[in-house]
């Protein structure tokens, strides 16, 4: 895709603009799988806090590096953005707000766990589909498979399977799909121990997807304590 898109006058950072795209998509899919439940309004507000967070950071952090941008060239502000060093700093922000959040309110660890995918897997799809579709049809496939195996399965958040199938799903099923992925022309990949970064990102996904502890849903606790119950 171009890296600007000119709308008369205005000229947009397209790659920016893909990534709104892909935040909303995000959010308008955790706002629909959650739609009814007593914490809906909670997460939609953690996913557009911790997307500002993100966003903002790879926007303007490179401002720190070279701050006469802003009296020099103000009006470049509008297409330039930061690094993907940048965007990393904004995620890992974004993470540490979340985590926050999640100590001040007690939210148990696994319900997190369970519940993001439910907005990352589609905005990653969206992603894709937007900024590398022609190399990228893999990853697009894999996506809508995972989530699919996400809507249909039957565990409730805070059991871990959900955040299991997801991490399990996209990492070995992505590094799978790298394999044999072609490459844009002209790009060679670096390599680290013959894998490339984002190989080596969806190994630790696919490790932290297995070893992932899984808990016993409360309903089937329940039933456990009242056949024994029974049994004595």
């Amino acid at each position: 895709m171009p890296e600007v898109i000119a709308v008369g006058p205005l000229r947009l950072d397209s790659v920016l603009l893909a990534a709104l795209i892909a935040g909303a998509a995000g959010f308008i899919a955790i706002k629909l799988k959650l739609t009814g439940t007593e914490r809906s309004e909670l997460w939609g507000q953690l996913y557009v806090n911790a997307a500002i967070i993100t966003l903002l950071s790879w926007k303007l952090l490179f401002l720190l590096r070279e701050p006469s941008m802003l009296w020099e060239r103000p009006s470049s502000l509008v297409i330039v953005r930061g690094s993907g060093f940048d965007a990393m700093n904004g995620f890992a922000a974004s993470i540490v707000y979340i985590a926050y959040v999640r100590y001040r309110r007690r939210i148990p660890s696994l319900v997190m766990l369970d519940t993001w995918p439910f907005a990352l897997i589609p905005a990653c799809l969206a992603w894709t589909l937007l900024t590398d579709l022609r190399y990228g049809i893999g990853y697009v496939v894999l996506y809508a498979l995972v989530y699919a195996a996400m809507l249909r399965v039957d565990a409730e958040a805070g059991s871990g399977r959900l955040a299991s199938i997801a991490l399990l799903g996209s990492g070995l099923g992505g590094l799978l799909v790298s394999l044999f992925a072609p490459y844009a022309p002209g790009v060679v990949p670096e390599l680290t121990l013959g894998l490339t970064r984002l190989q080596w990102l969806f190994v630790g996904c696919g490790l932290v997807g297995a070893l992932l502890p899984l808990s016993e849903p409360a309903r089937d606790k329940d039933e456990h304590k009242e056949k024994e119950s029974r049994t004595y």
